[in-house]
């Protein structure tokens, strides 16, 4: 999935809240007319996260609220370009598809 596979996993004593866990293990792609109908609006990752049952449609107009949320809270909101997050998706696949050879 290109918007979370090249973030961090939750370890297991870790301790995140629904909002804290959509702002540091999930990415949107940013928004163009190209990505949004290529993706049908699942580019808005955090805010299909936050708000699982809301029309995909509706994201870009809640977009700017979410992003003004995590920033009173200090909350990250990340956006990265499509290719940006494609390269880092098939990096971190790479990655983890080798690491049993860097554990022998």
């Amino acid at each position: 999935a290109v918007s979370h596979t090249h973030l961090p996993i939750v370890e297991k004593d870790e301790h995140a809240t629904w909002v804290e866990y959509s702002a540091n293990h999930t990415t949107n792609c940013s928004p163009s007319w190209w990505c949004d109908w290529w993706m049908s609006y699942l580019n808005y990752q955090i805010e299909h996260h936050l708000f699982p049952a809301m029309p995909q449609f509706r994201h870009p107009i809640i977009a700017p609220r979410v992003k003004a949320l995590f920033n009173k809270h200090g909350l990250h909101y990340d956006v990265r370009g499509y290719f940006e997050a494609m390269a880092d998706t098939f990096a971190n696949l790479d990655k983890v598809g080798h690491a049993h050879e860097k554990a022998q």
